[in-house]
């Protein structure tokens, strides 16, 4: 019996996933960030997902501005990752749709909680693609900005994840 429970469960991974932080506002600078080695975990049997992603990983079109996110408001030497981890409602074994996710959101060493984001989630024959989107609120993550370029420094911001997760 405990062979069977084992044998149906079915984790998903990815360490390639795809993540972007962007303010949505044109500027001469726009704020906005790529990362390409999301790592994500998913498991088929009850919907439960995680995710990390590293600060510095995170590439904007600006080195200056880069390096300013990471020294002066990511702080990335001292935290040097955020995360993720949560559940999709009512979510059902294998079948793809809009399911939404309620979770943990650890990022500059403070926990937001997430209630019903919606994500895509697609099952493949080899693969399950999840994207979905989502606004953060800036002054929630303790985040100092200074005087001098608070005017410039949206109060949110937009994570758009996708990825492509696949089982052992």
């Amino acid at each position: 019996m405990g062979s069977i429970s084992l044998y149906s469960q079915q984790k998903y991974y990815t360490k390639s996933g795809y993540v972007t932080f962007d303010s949505r506002i044109d500027s001469f600078v726009p704020i906005k960030a790529a990362n390409n080695s999301l790592s994500a975990v998913f498991d088929t049997n009850n919907g439960d997902i995680a995710a990390l992603a590293f600060i510095k990983d995170f590439n904007f079109k600006n080195s200056l501005m880069q390096e300013h996110f990471n020294e002066s408001y990511a702080e990335s030497d001292l935290y040097p990752k955020t995360t993720f981890s949560g559940n999709l409602l009512n979510y059902k074994s294998k079948i793809s749709g809009v399911y939404l996710i309620n979770g943990i959101f650890n990022f500059h060493g403070v926990k937001k909680e997430l209630d019903k984001i919606p994500f895509v989630v697609e099952f493949f024959d080899d693969y399950i693609k999840i994207t979905g989107e989502f606004a953060l609120n800036i002054s929630d993550f303790n985040i100092k900005v200074p005087k001098i370029v608070k005017s410039k420094i949206p109060s949110k911001m937009y994570v758009y994840v996708d990825m492509n997760l696949i089982s052992n």
